[in-house]
């Protein structure tokens, strides 16, 4: 799946839910923190296995539940404790958003699906890259290029103008309930 899939597998969930719940669309920084967090597997995952060679696979530390749930706890409740739990639980999402979206062939071919192990990795070990590099992930096309383009620039736009307009006011965000 490509950046802007995993970022709109999350935010489209979101702001139907902020929508519905609220009338009104999510804020600013709750889009930049779901951004961030949707492409952060993969900022952490691929430089280390295609560019770096330290991780055979760019699925895999930053993608297995193993480690990322007990991360995700740790992030979720320093963020409750200090009063910013929704953004926790929005960056989770958005973090687990991302897995689900690499991971969803498991759905249909189980633990046959090639990537299954590094979903538990260190517990299994991680199956490598059949083609590790960004070259051999590239798009066809520039033109391929751009929806994603448009849905980042958006996304960036929006969190950037809403900051902006806040005037430093403090927002309610979407309450743990």
């Amino acid at each position: 799946m490509y950046p802007a899939g995993h970022f709109l597998l999350a935010a489209v969930p979101l702001t139907v839910y902020t929508v519905a719940r609220w009338r009104r669309l999510p804020s600013g920084p709750v889009v930049l923190l779901l951004l961030v967090a949707t492409q952060l597997p993969d900022v952490i995952d691929k430089p280390l296995a295609w560019t770096f060679a330290i991780l055979p696979s760019g699925r895999m530390l930053a993608h297995s539940l193993v480690v990322s749930l007990p991360v995700l706890t740790v992030v979720v409740l320093l963020a409750a404790r200090r009063g910013y739990g929704q953004y926790g639980m929005v960056f989770s999402a958005g973090y687990l958003s991302h897995i689900a979206g690499d991971f969803y062939p498991i759905v249909r071919l189980g633990m046959e699906y090639y990537f299954f192990p590094n979903l538990f990795w260190p517990l299994l070990a991680a199956n490598p890259d059949r083609t590790p590099s960004f070259a051999a992930h590239s798009p066809d096309s520039l033109l391929s290029l751009a929806v994603p383009l448009i849905v980042f620039g958006v996304a960036v736009s929006y969190s950037l103008v809403t900051v902006y307009r806040s005037d430093k006011r403090v927002t309610v965000e979407i309450p743990l309930r």
